[in-house]
């Protein structure tokens, strides 16, 4: 019998030198990067600005159909703004606008302007020269894009602002505890610009406990922040209770 031949081996290793890409390929990547990110930006910016209400479906088709994309980089968006705390993704159900729970968020309030004055008080006896200059460079960016009424970037940079005083104190369990209950409350908290009156009284809270922590005033900081954030929850439960007397007028007017 003769004997059978060897197989040749396979060369399965892969060598990067091989791999010829042209200047336009290695773009790519960037390019669905670049489409993910609009997407993302273009819905959270809808539901910030009410134009998706809470509660509302988010049909993957229509969307798809209305932004011109493929399913795939809308599903990564939405993980994106699942993870704000901005849409619900439901398995095997069409994902929807994150419904908001007033007495949740009432709970929620109370807890971070507490948490907010012992981060506040941490943050301004920590911060450096260089964080509080950084700080104040986001300040002047939040008054341009409040002069410009551009609310969503607004939205977007106050919260940065809070998360970076936040991170400035130092304390991993006060940061980890405030994050997750921030990410409960984010989307509710846009909604308290929807009333152009609390926007303009949210900017001059902003540049009052901005000046305190320029001059090193720990405590007067860390009650301004609390208050701000007080005065934060206290218009956004009065907007939801106004939502839902309009809804419910709404509601009559269509049974009658």
């Amino acid at each position: 019998m003769t004997p059978t031949a060897p197989r040749p081996k396979l060369k399965t290793r892969f060598k990067p030198a091989r791999l010829k890409l042209s200047s336009d390929q290695s773009k790519r990547p960037l390019a669905r990067l670049s489409l993910h990110d609009q997407l993302v930006a273009k819905v959270r910016e809808m539901i910030i600005d009410g134009e998706l209400a809470a509660g509302a479906p988010l049909p993957e088709r229509m969307l798809c159909e209305t932004f011109g994309v493929s399913r795939t980089p809308l599903r990564e968006a939405f993980k994106i703004l699942a993870a704000e705390g901005l849409i619900e993704l439901r398995p095997h159900r069409t994902p929807v606008v994150t419904p908001i729970d007033a007495s949740e968020i009432a709970e929620i309030f109370d807890v971070m302007v507490a948490l907010d004055a012992a981060a506040g008080r941490a943050a301004a006896a920590r911060a450096t020269a260089d964080d509080i200059a950084k700080l104040d460079a986001l300040h002047a960016e939040l008054v341009v894009l409040h002069h410009a009424a551009e609310r969503a970037a607004y939205f977007r940079l106050n919260q940065q602002i809070h998360t970076e005083i936040t991170r400035l104190a130092g304390n991993g369990a006060l940061f980890n505890i405030w994050s997750t209950l921030h990410a409960s409350v984010f989307r509710a908290r846009a909604v308290a610009n929807y009333d152009a009156r609390r926007w303009d009284e949210s900017l001059g809270e902003h540049e009052a406990f901005m000046a305190l922590l320029r001059a090193r005033d720990a405590d007067g900081f860390a009650q301004a922040l609390s208050d701000h954030t007080r005065r934060t929850g206290d218009s956004v439960l009065q907007m939801l209770d106004q939502a839902k007397l309009d809804h419910a007028k709404l509601d009559q007017g269509r049974d009658a």
